[in-house]
């Protein structure tokens, strides 16, 4: 189905990354890039137990259900344990070895981030609180407004939060933007997590001080036109960064069996109506698909789970890569996410093997590179080409997190 427009799309995106990579996927392929200019294929990122507490197994609490800031700066975990209640965020540190922090936040389990830009956390009742606001005053931090998708394992995305201004100090002018959410279906205590998908589109304007909700389409019931081939009952939605697709895998497919699809939604804000037209299918059923950040050549790629290894999955190839072991035991332990420079980030617990033999079990936050994995080199190998990308630069990486520091008014 796809096929038919996949050369011509991977001869876009090879120019677009060369561009973007300014020339350093022949580099890495011939030798000539310093290894001081990439990031580790994976690090590690311990979480120290005397910082989150221990689990039942005496490693550190990990949580669940954990979503990523888009420079990898923070995770935003649910089920966080006694020490720091049912929501904190996790600050990762630039480089491994370098100590965590953790801040506690006044959220409910399976809070969740406005993706794309991160500008609020939302609770699970409604309530918008401003990232900021929870990160310097933590517990003691108050909602701005309430609205949007509720509920169990909801998701929202900014649309174009790329074009869009810092965050607004107080008593400077009203910016307004939109806010799109898609809702878990809410089942019977067997069914939880599957039925119709419903989404809900909202308009902001927010002053730095205030926010109130200008414009609301209401929940929006989607996908009717896909009853006959699909069924009307979905699992493991997830909203794309940008609001414009969502990953679901219909339950009882007429057509096919139960695989993980792409699907489109409306570009326009507030659009009565949402046909989900197929753009992708995995072909098989893992765990919730998790979009990256889109760009002008290219859709939007995903990162996945399955029987807790991590996966990145190519959309213009159509093609899976294992994100590989560094270190023995690897088990992701939630889903991951990928940051706007193509980083991958997951929750997980790994052994660290000495030179003696001798195993320490740890667990915490691990980041990887796709575009240095062996499964991705070996296929570039296979088809006799340099990569269209050679590895995710430290300068890339930093660049990020002064975008998002500068967007939130955050010290880098």
């Amino acid at each position: 189905m796809f096929g038919s427009t996949l050369s011509g799309h991977l001869e876009r995106r090879v120019s677009w990354r060369w561009a973007v990579g300014v020339g350093l996927a022949l580099g890495l392929a011939m030798g000539a890039l310093a290894d001081s200019d990439c990031i580790p294929p994976v690090s590690y990122h311990v979480l120290p137990t005397a910082l989150a507490g221990a689990d039942d197994n005496g490693e550190a609490a990990l949580g669940s259900y954990e979503r990523i800031s888009p420079d990898g700066r923070f995770v935003l975990r649910s089920f966080s344990g006694a020490r720091f209640g049912q929501v904190s965020l996790i600050e990762l540190p630039e480089r491994e070895g370098q100590p965590l922090r953790a801040y506690r936040t006044p959220l409910s389990n399976e809070a969740f981030p406005v993706q794309g830009s991160w500008r609020y956390l939302v609770d699970v009742n409604g309530e918008h609180y401003r990232f900021t606001d929870v990160l310097r005053q933590q517990q003691r931090a108050r909602p701005l407004f309430q609205g949007g998708m509720t509920g169990f394992y909801a998701a929202a995305s900014e649309l174009d939060a790329d074009g869009a201004a810092p965050v607004p100090r107080g008593g400077a002018a009203a910016q307004s933007f939109y806010i799109r959410s898609l809702s878990w279906p809410q089942g019977d205590a067997e069914m939880q997590g599957t039925g119709p998908l419903q989404i809900r589109t909202v308009r902001v304007s927010d002053d730095g001080q205030r926010a109130r909700i200008v414009e609301d389409t209401g929940p929006q019931f989607i996908c009717t036109e896909r009853n006959q081939r699909d069924g009307n009952v979905y699992g493991l939605p997830m909203i794309s960064i940008d609001g414009r697709e969502f990953s679901a895998m219909p339950q009882s497919p007429r057509e096919g069996r139960p695989s993980m699809r792409v699907y489109g939604l409306s570009a326009a804000a507030m659009a009565p109506h949402h046909a989900c037209d197929l753009r992708a299918d995995l072909g098989f059923s893992p765990g919730k698909a998790v979009f990256g950040f889109p760009s002008p050549a290219e859709p939007a790629d995903l990162t996945y789970t399955d029987n807790a290894s991590i996966y990145f999955f190519d959309r213009l190839l159509g093609r899976s890569f294992l994100i590989d072991e560094y270190r023995r035991d690897l088990l992701a332990s939630a889903f991951p996410g990928l940051t706007r420079d193509g980083r991958i980030i997951a929750a997980a617990t790994w052994k660290r093997c000495g030179a003696d033999g001798v195993c320490t079990p740890e667990a915490g936050y691990i980041v990887a590179d796709p575009y240095q994995s062996q499964a991705w080199l070996a296929y570039w190998r296979d088809q006799g080409r340099a990569p269209p990308r050679g590895c995710i630069t430290r300068a890339r990486v930093a660049q990020e997190r002064a975008r998002f520091a500068a967007f939130h008014h955050l010290a880098e």
